[in-house]
């Protein structure tokens, strides 16, 4: 019995086990291959996958369409264009408000651009020319073109450079010495960038620098400058006055820079500051930023003569040889005679005709005129002697910033200094930086360039050469029209700092931002 009941419920679960499985494997099927199985799934899924990429695709050719549909419709912003810079400068000119580059089409000045590759090219002593505001342009053509007829200032671009003077050096000559010039940077570095020049005085050997110096006209206040803006032509006035104390020595007269005209004279030096200094004022003419941390206009220096006169004589930017006199007798801006020494006359030549060219620093018509002859020019320097026409006739400049002018050391600041030992103060030593009140001076185109102290052909092309002391404490530069051979770019003078009929003034401005 016990059998009989073993092997009926064995029989039993074989069954119950066999029908299990059945079930289980009906259910896998119905899973894979039933509706809604994991085939159809499968199917399913890859169905909606094809149909996504087909739906991305399309919307993406949509938005490719509106992007193009959107670039068509609206303009390109234009990129600015770099200014141009030359073959040898490190930067281009600074140009700022007011401040419009021409150029020179062998007629006519042109209105152009920065970054026109024509406006200057110093490897080719082809100087940087700007006009300012109160310049007018008349259409000839294509091009506009300087109505010199009209009121109008014009300057021209000093770029920083570091030089050295290899021979004839504080020697006085009827000839000039050498100067080497190497256009650099406001961080001193050459135009490929792989030698920087020092700004401490170097040795000297002999007749001759024994290394480069940057030049110190273009550390400004503590601001390096990459160059600075001078007058092109001795300075004038709108209202033509030049040599009568009564209309000329003031300070309302509107100041221009122009060619063909006589030049503003008969101003005393405390005068002249303020003239300068006020170009950029409000309401001015010239269309210059009132603000002086972006152009500061000022009484031209005399280490900013210095750096003209060495950059004329350098013989690869410059001129390289002696800059003719302007003789013309009735003190007319940009002229020269019938030789390089011509004396007092009326016969001469405007700056684009004739020898007009010869009175330029380049010799050409880009560069600075009247450096030699036409009136002598007050510059920002003096003796600090005590003497009391420093304040009689030059207060505002004795009261200026620093930055402003060139202080010397006097042997007294009693008005009781010596003339020689005044001189042998601004002797330059090695490892001077910046000149002071009461060190050396170099760059300025005095020490460096003449043998003496109080000679009237002391200075390199035999110029005048006669240091300031006592109640002479004020420096003037280049001679007049009647001074021949001993007026140049080399000369240098003492004065009182009055109104003087034959003592005019040059202005520079330097572009800070």
């Amino acid at each position: 019995v016990l059998k009989r009941k073993f092997f009926y419920w064995l029989t039993i679960s074989n069954f119950l086990y066999i029908v299990i499985l059945i079930i289980l494997a009906s259910v896998s099927i119905n899973v894979v291959l039933g509706e809604g199985g994991l085939i159809q799934q499968a199917k399913l899924a890859s169905a909606l996958a094809a149909n996504s990429t087909i739906s991305e695709e399309e919307s993406m050719n949509t938005l490719m369409e509106e992007y193009a549909n959107i670039m068509a419709a609206e303009p390109e912003i234009p990129v600015p264009d770099e200014p141009y810079v030359d073959s040898v400068l490190p930067e281009a000119p600074k140009v700022g408000e007011g401040m419009t580059p021409v150029k020179w089409d062998g007629a006519n000045w042109v209105k152009t651009d920065e970054t026109d590759s024509e406006w200057y090219d110093y490897a080719q002593k082809k100087w940087a020319n700007i006009v300012l505001g109160d310049a007018t342009f008349t259409k000839s053509g294509e091009k506009e073109v300087l109505d010199e007829s009209k009121a109008y200032s014009m300057l021209v671009w000093i770029p920083r450079y570091a030089y050295q003077i290899t021979s004839q050096y504080h020697t006085s000559t009827s000839s000039a010495g050498t100067i080497n010039i190497v256009f650099i940077d406001t961080a001193n570095k050459n135009k490929a960038g792989n030698t920087t020049y020092k700004e401490s005085y170097p040795s000297v050997s002999g007749s001759k620098m024994n290394d480069y110096v940057v030049h110190p006209a273009f550390n400004y206040g503590g601001t390096k400058l990459s160059g600075f803006w001078v007058g092109k032509y001795e300075t004038s006035n709108t209202n033509g006055y030049g040599d009568s104390s009564s209309t000329a020595n003031n300070t309302n007269l509107t100041m221009q820079i122009k060619a063909g005209v006589t030049s503003w004279r008969s101003i005393e030096v405390s005068n002249i500051y303020t003239v300068c200094t006020n170009m950029n004022k409000s309401g001015n003419p010239y269309g210059l930023n009132t603000s002086d941390s972006v152009v500061d206009p000022h009484m031209m220096k005399n280490s900013e003569w210095g750096a003209v006169a060495y950059l004329s004589q350098n013989a690869t930017y410059g001129k390289g040889s002696e800059v003719w006199i302007n003789p013309n007798s009735n003190y007319i801006t940009g002229q020269a005679g019938s030789s390089v020494s011509a004396s007092s006359t009326t016969s001469t030549s405007n700056y684009k005709s004739g020898n007009g060219p010869q009175a330029s620093t380049t010799g050409n018509v880009t560069g600075v005129y009247d450096m030699s002859g036409g009136a002598w020019e007050y510059v920002a320097g003096y003796v600090n002697n005590g003497n009391g026409n420093l304040n009689t006739y030059g207060s505002t400049l004795v009261g200026a910033a620093e930055k402003y002018k060139d202080v010397y050391r006097a042997s007294s600041t009693s008005g009781s200094d010596n003339q020689q030992t005044n001189y042998n103060y601004a002797q330059p030593t090695t490892g001077l930086g910046q000149p002071t009140s009461t060190s050396g001076h170099y760059g300025d185109a005095v020490w460096e360039i003449s043998g003496t102290y109080s000679s009237s052909s002391g200075s390199w092309y035999s110029d005048y050469s006669i240091f300031p002391y006592s109640s002479a404490p004020f420096f003037i530069r280049g001679g007049y029209c009647y001074n021949g051979s001993t007026a140049g770019v080399f000369g240098f003078n003492n004065t009182y700092g009055s109104n003087r009929s034959s003592y005019g003034f040059r202005v520079v401005l330097p572009q800070l931002s």
